[in-house]
């Protein structure tokens, strides 16, 4: 499998940057598509004896049983799909008394992939994508947006 990038010009936040090496050209992915949770249940129902109802009810159940959990400081484990965990860091104190909850970070979500997809990351490739650019014909009185009448 090949995920899509193209280059992308953008300043370098190396420390001690060069002269002229100020810009990098760097890879961004580019998403080839999207599966909608519409079709994520469809394909699911397809592939079962599940209606695609039962599918959207079941994850439906599943988030809200997530987040109870979460919510409470378990961490979930979702079988080959992976771990899911709230974590939460926070800035220095000098002594335990003088820490207070002001210094805590935002919460975030930490999740760990199950092998399955831990071996899809290692096995993936990239592809460059190369965008193409505008081609003019050399009038500047030419538009592409259709002409209403």
């Amino acid at each position: 499998m090949a995920l899509q990038y193209h280059l992308v010009l953008r300043k370098n936040l190396s420390k001690d940057v060069e002269a002229g090496k100020e810009k990098l050209y760097y890879a961004q992915t580019r998403a080839t598509g999207t599966c909608t949770f519409e079709e994520l249940c469809a394909l699911v129902a397809q592939s079962s004896t599940a209606s695609s109802g039962d599918v959207k009810v079941v994850i439906d159940r599943v988030i809200e049983f997530l987040l109870l959990f979460l919510a409470r400081g378990e961490v979930v484990q979702c079988g080959e799909f992976g771990t899911f965990q709230l974590v939460q860091t926070s800035s220095g104190s000098p002594t335990t008394e003088d820490f207070s909850s002001a210094l805590l970070y935002r919460a975030r979500l930490r999740f760990r992939p199950g092998e399955k997809l831990r071996n899809l990351i290692q096995t993936t490739k990239g592809e460059r994508f190369k965008l193409e650019e505008t081609k003019s014909s050399g009038s500047d009185n030419d538009d592409d947006r259709p002409v209403i009448e």
